[in-house]
């Protein structure tokens, strides 16, 4: 009688692990060596900043407004409204979010991140529109 030297566990082939990828659930950018968070729901896009037009007699951080698909956004600059030095890249981002049908920029030099964990400073953005957008 021959016996049969291999153990149920070694002739079973080991499964190949499965990876799961968890779901993003905030963008996360950089401003000045910061990070900030914010809540996918609200993200509307990210796209290269190209031209922005300033107006007149608006606050310091907001930059002007962009057109983006045809619809003007207005841009704010989030190092200069949380006083955070910054040099200005040659190629820069604009992070859109959207609130209520109502749309703002924000300006990143490096492209945004999305994630499953919040990073940095969490930014409450129907609060932000409240406090900061252009009327």
């Amino acid at each position: 009688m021959v016996e049969d030297t291999d153990t149920p566990e070694e002739n079973q082939e080991t499964p190949e692990e499965e990876y799961v990828t968890p779901e993003p659930r905030v963008c996360v950018f950089t401003v000045g060596g910061r990070e900030f968070s914010v809540e996918m729901e609200y993200l509307k896009g990210v796209a290269e900043l190209s031209e922005v037009i300033p107006l007149p007699l608006s606050p310091s951080y907001v930059e002007g407004i962009t057109s983006l698909r045809g619809t003007a956004v207005p841009v704010v600059n989030l190092a200069v409204l949380k006083e955070i030095p910054e040099d200005r890249a040659s190629e820069r981002w604009l992070v859109v979010l959207e609130v209520e049908k109502a749309l703002l920029g924000i300006t990143v030099n490096e492209m945004p991140d999305l994630s499953a964990d919040y990073k940095g400073e969490f930014i409450d953005v129907p609060e932000f529109f409240e406090t900061y957008r252009v009327r």
